[in-house]
């Protein structure tokens, strides 16, 4: 198989069913991490969608400095760290959620470790009221979460045959 270059473009019928069957069964990992940890009716619920876009996007765009291991895992960390804390506070959530937003995205610029999908964990930590006892479980969950994205892009990069994945890690 040829290395996944550019997921963009148009590919043929039997790449393009190779690249959809290994994506599927990414999603269906991370969905039966989902199922194991049975969060479906916690506001935790919700955080689960980052990894599935994160995977995704780590897929399409491997050579990008987005879709190195340890900055995704900086930027969930940071994220879900900033979205604890804002969770927590008091105040209108909306102006608490465009703040956490726009705070997370400085932290991760600062650190060089921008991840676009990471963005939207302190929203949704803001949004859904994640406080708490959620909030505590939340971090060590977007990090393993983080864990098993670049886990599940290593072993998606080899089944497709392109060892180059992750070119560098940080």
């Amino acid at each position: 198989m040829h290395p996944v270059v550019d997921l963009s473009q148009r590919k043929p019928i039997k790449r393009a069913l190779a690249l959809a069957t290994v994506e599927t069964l990414g999603l269906s990992v991370l969905f039966l991490l989902y199922w194991l940890l049975d969060i479906r009716d916690s506001v935790l619920s919700p955080l689960m969608f980052p990894p599935v876009v994160s995977f995704l996007l780590v897929l399409a765009t491997s050579s990008s400095p987005i879709s190195r291991p340890l900055r995704i895992i900086a930027a969930y960390t940071v994220a879900g760290s900033i979205g604890c804390i804002f969770a927590e506070l008091p105040g209108p959530i909306f102006v608490e959620a465009v703040i956490a937003g726009g705070l997370t995205m400085f932290c991760m610029h600062v650190l060089g470790a921008f991840h676009a999908p990471a963005t939207a964990i302190p929203l949704i930590m803001v949004l859904t009221f994640a406080t708490g006892t959620s909030a505590l479980i939340a971090l060590p969950l977007l990090v393993l979460l983080a864990c098993m994205v670049v886990f599940l892009a290593w072993g998606a990069h080899r089944i497709l045959g392109d060892a180059n994945y992750p070119q560098t890690w940080w």
